[in-house]
Parts: structure tokens; sequence; C-alpha cells
């Protein structure tokens, strides 16, 4: 019985023992809460903290970054392009001027016609002349600077050569100081009051300028003005010295443009008046 008992309390002793390091044991394990890091011999895993890290967020669902453009400019540009967009080319091309008051320009526009007219007048080719005046207007021939639109004669280029061959005379106006008519054919006209000298080779040619003046009223730019005419007068300031330049005179040729050519619209005759 004895025996027994003892053998009772070793075993309840052994049991207590073993509870008591089994509880050792387990209050005995490491936990790693700040930077070292260590190796538990007991089964529990070592692991290693950063206190002064940022978390990162690993969630898909956060909003994009987007990265915002600077505003397009809205500044208006006077470069015309076409409906998609692209530049036009630039016309460098200088505009014809609105006016031919300034010299410069009615001679740039009309010298070369001019010259070649001047030249079929002194030939008296009525064909080629033809082809100068203007195809609707015709041609107006005045004997004196004061241009006359009701009495002036006006001819067609397809009349000119059979004007030319006509016989008969025809009533061109009134001598300056006489007042008597001038009844003349139209070659007898021509060599008195179109190409009396040889105006092809005159010393002076001016472009929407006067350079012959008399007592006589000049209304050539009244009648045809330098917005859409020109005028170029062939001048001779005078011949002999004993009549102190009053025996200059000057033939005007009148242009218009049509079309994009230019006509021959008027043949003025000029010279010293009383």
């Amino acid at each position: 019985m004895g025996g027994r008992m003892a053998g009772i309390v070793l075993v309840t002793a052994l049991v207590c023992v073993m509870a008591g390091c089994m509880k050792g044991q387990a209050t005995s394990g490491t936990i790693n809460t700040g930077t070292s890091t260590g190796t538990n011999t007991s089964g529990s895993t070592s692991s290693t903290a950063s206190p002064n890290a940022v978390p990162t967020n690993t969630n898909s669902s956060s909003a994009p970054t987007t990265t915002s453009s600077p505003a397009a400019s809205t500044t208006p540009s006077n470069t015309p392009t076409t409906a998609a967009g692209s530049q036009l080319p630039t016309n460098s091309t200088k505009p014809a001027p609105t006016s031919y008051a300034k010299e410069s320009d009615a001679k740039k526009a009309i010298e070369q016609r001019a010259k070649e007219t001047i030249q079929v007048l002194k030939e008296k080719d009525m064909d080629k002349l033809a082809a100068l005046i203007h195809p609707k207007k015709g041609v107006q021939f005045s004997p004196y600077s004061h241009i006359n639109v009701t009495s002036d004669i006006k001819v067609t280029g397809s009349g000119l050569a059979a004007l030319w061959v006509n016989t008969s005379t025809a009533h061109w106006g009134e001598y300056d100081g006489s007042g008597d008519p001038i009844d003349l054919t139209f070659p007898d006209y021509w060599d008195k009051f179109v190409y009396n000298q040889d105006f092809a080779a005159a010393p002076q040619i001016s472009y929407n300028v006067i350079l012959g003046k008399g007592n006589m009223i000049n209304n050539v730019f009244s009648i045809y003005p330098t917005s859409a005419f020109i005028t170029v007068e062939y001048h001779f300031p005078g011949f002999d010295p004993q009549y102190q330049g009053m025996d200059w005179t000057s033939l005007r040729l009148v242009f218009e443009n049509s079309g994009g050519s230019w006509y021959l619209v008027a043949v003025v005759h000029d010279q010293h008046t009383m």
C-alpha cells in the first residue's frame, strides 16, 4: 500500500514537472518587432519590420495618375488655311494698282502696247489698227484737246478699212479760231490731225501726264479718268525757235483694259490754240 502511494506521488510529480517545462518553453518564444532579426529555435518565424517605412498601396482600384497638358493657344492666326487646316500658299504676286494716276504704274502697264500702236499709226496699217481698237466701243477721233463725246467721230475696227478708201468727206469738228467746219476725207484728216508729225520719234512721252498745254480746256481726264484709262502723250515741244514753243504739237492715245488686254479707245490731237 505504501509502495503504491509512492508510485502515484512520483507520477504526479513527473506530470507537474513536464507541465512546468512546457509552460516555460511557451513563454520563452521571441517575437521580433524591432529591426533585429533572430532565429526562433522553438519553431516561431522570424520577421523584420521597418518602423519608418511608408506602406505601399497595392490596391488596383486606386485612381490612375493623370498628367495635365498645357491649354492650347487660342490666339487667332492671320494665315489663311484650308478646311482641313493646312496652310494655303502665300500669293507673292504684287496686286495690280486700282488707279494709274501714278505715271510709273501707267507706263509699266501700257508701254509695250503703246509702242505697237504708234508704229501702226505711222505705217497707216488699217488691218493691224483694227485689232488694237476696243472691240465694243471702237475708237474716238478728236482734233483738239477738248473732247466732244456727242460730235466727235467714232469708228469701229471693222469700219476702218472702208472709211479709209471712202472718198467722201466727213465732219470731224470745227477749226480752232475760225470755227470753220473740219470736213475732210479720213486720209486727209489723218495727215492733219492724227499723224501730222513723226510721233513714233517724239522727244517726249508721258503716261497719264499732260505735256502740251494751250488755251483750250483739256478734258481728257474728265472723259477718260486715270482710275480706268491710260493716256499716252507723244509730244514735240516746238520746231522753229522763232515761235518760242508755240508751234508745239501732241498726239494722245487713250487705252482701256478689257478682258485683260489694253485697247485703243481715243486718238486725240493737240496743238497751240488761240
